[in-house]
């Protein structure tokens, strides 16, 4: 299958670069495009033996089946349409961008024309299997609280100092994406998971004693009570980045191409 990435920073090249090794099954990646960072794109695409876009319309030439985003929301808003009219399916990590309801509207609709998908992998926390479960049971309260180190978190100076655990936003999924939007596009998937962002609670903490980040999902419905909980580690390269959110999106890809797919 013809796969293509959008972002060329920690993220995506971890998921380009693990593709190319077959572990996902038959994917190719054939062309990478990083506007912000050219030089990053022509760096990854020298490594993987594929072509590098100067822009969306050149990377789409290469008629990828898929295209796969690992940059920002913006990338989302400016490019998540034109991928699905020109054939290809999409696959959003910056997640918070489909927290702009009239974007997300156009995009589902998009999508249907095209008779493609735009898939949300489960980025850093997972169990959205049991999230949309419980939400289609009724009558479901979830909230999530993350916690991260100093260092993956960009926070507001009154708090950069303090060696106590902090709250710095307590809030709904929406604005917490709006206040961090760089940090918290689990919430966004979570919001999604669970029937709307905007009634997903959100605490997100800076904590001095961590060295990766915890998301703590706590589901109450009539399906019953669940709580999912995840450390995650940061990616070396960068802290603001989990792998298991690379992980995921390459886990995400497997079911696509396997003919068993396994969970709701």
């Amino acid at each position: 299958m013809r796969i293509a990435l959008i972002g060329c920073g920690t993220l995506g090249s971890y998921i380009a670069k693990r593709l190319q090794t077959g572990v996902c099954g038959d994917y190719q990646v054939v062309g990478v495009l990083d506007t912000p960072r050219p030089d990053a794109a022509e760096v990854l695409a020298k490594e993987l033996a594929c072509a590098v876009a100067a822009d969306i319309e050149s990377l789409l030439r290469l008629s990828p089946e898929v295209v796969v985003e690992a940059a920002t929301r913006e990338s989302v808003w400016e490019y998540g349409e034109e991928c699905l009219r020109k054939g290809a399916s999409l696959v959003v990590l910056s997640s918070g961008a489909l927290l702009d309801t009239a974007f997300l509207s156009r995009l589902v609709e998009q999508a249907a024309k095209a008779n493609k998908k735009v898939y949300v992998p489960s980025g850093a926390l997972g169990g959205f299997d049991v999230a949309r479960a419980a939400h289609l049971g009724g009558n479901l309260q979830a909230s999530l609280t993350t916690r991260k180190p100093p260092r993956a978190l960009a926070m507001e100076k009154n708090h950069a100092t303090s060696s106590q655990p902090t709250t710095v936003f307590s809030g709904n999924a929406v604005d917490g994406i709006e206040r961090f939007p760089k940090n918290v596009n689990v919430a966004a998937s979570a919001g999604l998971a669970t029937g709307g962002p905007e009634t997903l609670g959100l605490t997100l903490m800076v904590d001095p004693s961590l060295d990766s980040n915890i998301h703590r999902l706590e589901l109450k419905g009539d399906f019953g009570q669940a709580t999912i909980e995840i450390q995650a580690r940061p990616m070396p390269e960068n802290p603001k980045s989990s792998a298991l959110a690379a992980l995921s999106v390459l886990a995400l890809l497997a079911r696509i191409s396997s003919p068993l797919e396994i969970g709701g």
